[in-house]
């Protein structure tokens, strides 16, 4: 027996469709749904909403974008001639782990690899190399955790023998990260604990998804960096979440309790402190950044 036709979206507003599949996704859990094959368009080099051969042009984004906007899996198209056929699945996201053990080898945030996020990987690769390291530099990671971040450190600075310390709470991911990096020295410690200063001086500074972490006061923390952690010429390199991961997915924009959509006061307040910091202190700041935005405070002068 064939299957039901699938409701053709050609030339509708985007509003319409959305609240159609949103709809769907809470009637069934699914939405199927035909529309103009957006490779057509393309071929046309046409924008988001101009009219095509088939219909209006939507690129694979503005689908992909209306998944992570209602909650949902975007799953393969099928090609239909000259249309294509898109199926979204509701995500079957679980509660935020807000347990002592959240951030130990095996846990949810431990899964994560965030240098499988092409923007994550671009960006802290410029980051780094504007460190300018020099071989034997000594580099400092607060909350590494499994150290999957340092892993571009070493693409960057290939053959440098940087002396890395990282430094964490959790001791079953410290494990992990000397694995990873025997080279590497890993230490348990409270990054806001005094006492910073006696580690000496540092060329660079990693302060990845660490800022907004309870207990830390980011303004008493980068007096400490600066002030008896950095070297005189040292780069400073922090990072801010901007996106958290829903059904194995990640999904853009910092989310507050109490709050269903992403808000982002508390992410631009955070940056918009830790550059104006660096700025009065002699950095040059560069801001980049999607799912994770990095503050990078660079002293040129002092070189």
């Amino acid at each position: 027996m064939p299957a039901d036709p699938l409701p053709v979206f050609a030339t509708q507003p985007l509003g319409e469709i959305m609240n159609w599949i949103r709809a769907a996704l809470e009637q069934t859990g699914e939405a199927r749904l035909d529309v103009p094959d957006p490779d057509a368009g393309h071929r046309l080099g046409l924008y988001p909403g101009e009219a095509g051969p088939h219909g209006i042009h939507r690129p694979y984004l503005t689908w992909q974008d209306a998944a992570d906007l209602l909650d949902a899996h975007f799953l393969t198209p099928q090609r239909q001639g000259d249309h294509v056929q898109l199926h979204y699945r509701r995500r079957l996201a679980t509660p935020p782990d807000r347990s002592a053990g959240r951030y130990a080898a095996g846990s949810e945030f431990s899964r994560v690899n965030k240098l499988e996020d092409p923007h994550f990987l671009h960006d802290l690769a410029e980051a780094l190399t504007r460190a300018n390291l020099q071989p034997g530099a000594r580099v400092l990671s607060l909350g590494v955790n499994g150290g999957r971040e340092l892993d571009v450190l070493e693409q960057v600075y290939p053959g440098h023998a940087l002396q890395v310390l990282g430094l964490d709470l959790e001791a079953s991911a410290l494990e992990v990260a000397q694995a990873r990096h025997p080279a590497y020295d890993f230490r348990v410690r409270d990054v806001t604990a005094p006492g910073l200063a006696a580690l000496g001086h540092f060329d660079l500074v990693l302060a990845l998804s660490l800022l907004q972490t309870p207990g830390v006061v980011q303004e008493d923390l980068l007096h400490a960096l600066r002030s008896g952690v950095l070297a005189p010429a040292g780069t400073l390199i922090l990072g801010f979440p901007n996106a958290r991961y829903r059904g194995g997915e990640l999904s853009y924009g910092a989310r507050t309790l109490n709050f269903e959509r992403p808000d982002l006061s508390l992410l631009t307040r955070d940056v918009t402190a830790a550059r104006r910091h660096l700025t009065r202190h002699g950095f040059t700041v560069y801001v980049t950044g999607k799912y994770e935005v990095l503050v990078t405070g660079v002293k040129f002068t002092a070189r």
